[in-house]
């Protein structure tokens, strides 16, 4: 496997964890723990899609940065275009 499969591999399931723990804590929102469980996947998330944004380019609108890049985060190969 790729790094950047790897790297791409990693925010999906950072982000799975998110919305899992979020689907709890829409049951149990006043759970500490379940909070703090989400504030810590949420911090790895934003980590691990940064360093892979740095390395390969943005993977959502949020990613882009059109005043450096322009819009040219269309021209380099989709996330699900790369074969390892």
């Amino acid at each position: 496997m790729s790094r950047r499969t790897e790297m791409l591999k990693k925010v999906q399931q950072l982000n799975f964890v998110m919305i899992d723990v979020g689907l709890y804590l829409n049951n149990q929102p006043d759970s500490p723990a379940a909070l703090a469980l989400f504030n810590k996947y949420q911090a790895l998330h934003a980590q691990a899609k940064k360093e892979y944004e740095e390395a390969y380019g943005p993977l959502t609108y949020n990613g882009i940065d059109a005043e450096k890049d322009g819009w040219s985060w269309i021209n380099k190969p989709w996330p699900w275009e790369v074969e390892d």
